[in-house]
């Protein structure tokens, strides 16, 4: 399971960047990205688990500069998304070879997909929302209540999902 989540996040990080910066016509760096994806599967395969760390930061340093220079923020973000969910899951499936064999490993997967999913849907959505809601005015006392709000929110659900 988590190998199949591993791929899928790779190929969407990957992926999604390529499309954006080929989608404005930053043709370049395009092939830089499926090269990357395709450097970063065979890594993993191969058990170069620091190739993770290197990979996820090229992937969020790219989705960083395309948001800087304007290009499709939606591929951007996915991009990013993507590779915090590979540079995760990699870590995880290092972690996973230490495990004894009594351990039961597809209930661990199950636990950690699901709750790297919530974290991955809370993510998109929320992010989705400042991309489509824009607040022309708002008082700072509000602001800043709303910000206390969102992190008491998301604290508790850590919380919670810690008990999960």
């Amino acid at each position: 399971m988590t190998l199949i989540a591993f791929i899928f996040s790779v190929v969407l990080g990957c992926g999604s960047l390529a499309y954006g910066y080929s989608q404005s016509g930053i043709t370049e760096p395009v092939r830089g990205f499926v090269w990357l994806g395709v450097l970063w599967l065979l890594a993993h395969w191969k058990r170069l688990d620091w190739v993770s760390s290197i990979a996820f930061l090229i992937t969020i340093c790219s989705a960083l500069y395309g948001v800087w220079n304007g290009l499709a923020s939606i591929w951007m973000l996915l991009g990013a998304l993507g590779g915090l969910l590979g540079w995760d899951l990699s870590d995880f499936a290092r972690r996973l070879r230490f495990v004894t064999r009594t351990d039961d490993i597809p209930d661990m997967e199950r636990r950690h997909l699901a709750r790297v999913g919530v974290v991955a849907a809370l993510g998109i959505g929320i992010s989705f929302l400042s991309l489509v809601i824009h607040v022309k005015r708002l008082a700072f006392e509000v602001a800043v209540g709303l910000i206390l709000l969102a992190a008491l929110g998301l604290t508790r659900l850590v919380i919670g999902l810690r008990r999960f």
